[in-house]
């Protein structure tokens, strides 16, 4: 049966049912009817799930053999590419128009004396092989729009960023700087980057307990703001933060730059472009998770890494029961993209995997396998705008 007309079939099954309009749990049964099918089953289950909160998304997962390859290089901006037993994914994962464009695989600890470096690996969706691709970069984002990524090398800091054509796999230019960059993001508009400089591998650490080696570690020195088109940089430094990699972020607007760890202050710091202290941007006011407000402005997603909760902006209360796992994204007005854990059903040292909901958490959709929680097994996903 192929899944238009298990669709179909199932859409009027349900309607006999009784007379009265669909009940809210309308997602959680199809998800329940689906159990372990072929794919063309998850299919059905996974469009339902999304009908049910009235978004018409079609779901595209090819069913090859048991093979989940998709069916088109680059899918068009709505489907939801759903891979629900790749973990890290082998192919694109892709919700509404959103996409995990990268992700991040290891975390392994290194230790050396009285120091320890995470060591991870970088994939890169490559459009023309349909799959992720293993690189040598030491870190990676991908400019929306998919069309290419801001890449350093394998050793930080680095002394230039790249910028790598996702259509060809080559760097088509360097920027050479004076500072060395541990991490680059881009601007919501694609056009400049921030690239966050420190004084040394923003990936080393120290014993918890080795105060004395902790004041020795490299430390974030400032960040530059870049202009890809013409090459024009501005360079601004900022206070030494607590040791690690803390990255700063582009406000949603894109107008602003935030420090997610001030030597002093609040959680947040804001500055503008030229680095001056600046006010909270609209939307991003609420909410400690990535995901931050919903598209509309009427829900904000809230979490400490571990658990989340959505809460409506204007009530305070929040949306549902809570969850396990982290916001990370809103796809549109109702929808959020973010870790689901798996409760006390989970196997050896999987632990959550990513999904697609509505704000109470009453409608999922599962997009991966479940993630590992330490070691190769492990993930972190680059969400871009497709």
């Amino acid at each position: 049966m192929n899944p238009d007309q298990l669709l179909r079939d199932t859409l009027r099954e349900w309607s006999e049912e009784t007379p009265a309009p669909v009940g809210p749990d309308l997602a959680g049964r199809a998800l329940r009817r689906r159990g372990r099918r072929r794919t063309a089953t998850v299919t059905a289950a996974a469009a339902l799930a999304l009908l049910a909160g009235g978004v018409a998304v079609p779901v595209v997962a090819d069913a090859r053999h048991g093979d989940s390859t998709p069916s088109v290089a680059a899918p068009r901006t709505g489907d939801v590419l759903a891979r629900e037993d790749e973990s890290p994914p082998r192919h694109l994962v892709a919700a509404g128009d959103l996409a995990v464009s990268a992700y991040r695989t290891g975390g392994t600890r290194e230790k050396s004396g009285p120091y320890a470096r995470f060591s991870y690996d970088w994939y890169l969706y490559d459009a023309g092989k349909r799959r992720y691709e293993k690189t040598s970069w030491g870190d990676v984002d991908v400019a929306p729009g998919m069309k290419r990524a801001a890449v350093l090398e394998r050793t930080l800091p680095a002394p230039r960023v790249g910028i790598l054509d996702l259509t060809t796999g080559k760097v088509v230019r360097w920027i050479p700087l004076d500072h060395g960059a541990g991490g680059v993001t881009w601007s919501p508009d694609g056009e400049r980057l921030a690239v966050t400089t420190y004084s040394g591998d923003p990936d080393v650490e120290a014993a918890p307990a080795d105060r004395e080696t902790r004041r020795e570690l490299p430390g974030r020195t400032g960040y530059y703001v870049i202009d890809v088109e013409s090459g024009t940089k501005r360079y601004r430094p900022l206070p030494a933060s607590i040791e690690g990699r803390t990255d700063v972020r582009w406000s949603r607007d894109g107008t602003r730059l935030a420090d997610p760890a001030p030597a002093h202050g609040p959680y947040l710091a804001w500055y503008d472009l030229r680095g001056r202290p600046a006010r909270t941007p609209p939307y991003e006011g609420i909410g400690t998770s990535d995901a931050g407000r919903s598209p509309d402005g009427r829900y904000y997603a809230t979490g400490d890494g571990r658990r989340g909760e959505v809460k409506d902006v204007r009530t305070r209360r929040t949306v549902g029961d809570g969850f396990t796992g982290a916001p990370l994204a809103w796809t549109s007005d109702d929808r959020l993209l973010r870790w689901e854990g798996c409760g006390d059903d989970c196997a050896d040292d999987r632990y959550e995997r990513l999904v697609l909901t509505d704000p109470a958490g009453r409608k999922t959709v599962p997009l991966t396998g479940w993630r590992a929680y330490q070691g190769h097994g492990t993930w972190e996903p680059v969400i871009t705008r497709r």
